[in-house]
């Protein structure tokens, strides 16, 4: 691997700083910053080493992010909007004020770089292949988790966790109204879709006997589109109740730290704990007085 995370740890603990933790900072510089660190995030995206030029502009950065990505549209087009903004921000001729929502956008875009690195993971490995990465996986933002199922339910429709996982994020990273619109707009593809697969019932045969496979089919949900309901009835009443256990890498920077980090016995958790150690570089910890009571939480929802 060219990228070591810890090359660049200074780097991204200042950057952090300066777009993120100087409530002074100008729109104008936080945008400026903001367009640095990407550059930080396409090394991370191309695997690139020190020596090598990256900018936001470079044809050769774009060319090898395209393929590392597959010519994935929501991440080039996330560079240029970043590339954009940064023009704006930095070259003298933009005389116009930046707002606020300029800010939110470059975050967003920011966001989706983010989300890149663990598409590629999952492209991988798949999505549900570890539990333990699942569960890991549940340790970032909301709105993270929601960009990277999303892309991968586009990229494949049978993943079923994929599909539950996405649901439950749309209402914790939006509301129920748009995790409600989300399942009703796929209702005809849902309804067609079991809640298990041949494969999984199995594996439960072998491991625990015809009976216990056979119970577990006939207590299942009839299909995907119920059972997505169900689970977003249950996950909602959880959230209006106790609320969301964290929203930001500032709140879940402590649970990572102390639940995130995998044993670094296979490949693919070795990989998973690169992505992970790099998107919380340079966070700080916000005190979130929810994690003391987190046993009454299923992080992994």
């Amino acid at each position: 691997m060219k990228f070591k995370n810890q090359a660049y740890e200074d780097l991204v603990k200042d950057l952090i700083n300066d777009a993120f933790y100087i409530d002074s900072r100008s729109n104008r510089g936080k945008i400026s910053t903001i367009r640095q660190y990407a550059e930080v995030v396409i090394r991370k995206l191309i695997n690139s080493n020190r020596t090598d030029k990256v900018t936001l502009g470079e044809f050769d950065s774009i060319i090898k992010l395209k393929e590392v990505s597959l010519n994935d549209k929501k991440l080039i087009n996330s560079v240029r909007k970043l590339q954009k903004f940064g023009n704006k921000c930095t070259h003298t001729q933009n005389t116009n004020p930046i707002s606020d929502d300029d800010v939110d956008s470059a975050i967003n875009a920011l966001f989706n770089l983010y989300a890149g690195l663990f598409v590629l993971h999952f492209k991988k490995y798949e999505f549900g292949s570890s539990n333990e990465i699942v569960s890991a996986f549940s340790i970032l933002p909301p709105i993270i988790r929601y960009i990277v199922l999303e892309n991968l339910y586009e990229n494949d429709k049978a993943n079923l966790l994929v599909i539950d996982k996405l649901c439950l994020v749309l209402l914790k990273a939006f509301d129920k109204e748009n995790a409600l619109a989300w399942i009703k707009e796929r209702e005809e593809e849902l309804s067609n879709t079991l809640p298990y697969t041949s494969e999984a019932i199995a594996d439960i045969e072998t491991a625990h006997g015809k009976l216990c496979a056979e119970a577990i089919v006939a207590n299942a949900p009839e299909n995907m589109y119920i059972s997505c309901l169900d689970r977003l009835e249950e996950v909602a009443q959880i959230l209006e109740q106790q609320g969301l256990l964290y929203n930001n890498f500032e709140q879940a920077k402590q649970l990572y730290l102390e639940k995130g980090i995998l044993d670094n016995d296979k490949p693919e958790n070795r990989h998973f704990n690169d992505i992970m150690e790099f998107v919380y570089l340079g966070r700080k910890i916000e005190e979130n007085e929810k994690l003391k009571d987190q046993h009454l939480y299923n992080v992994t929802v």
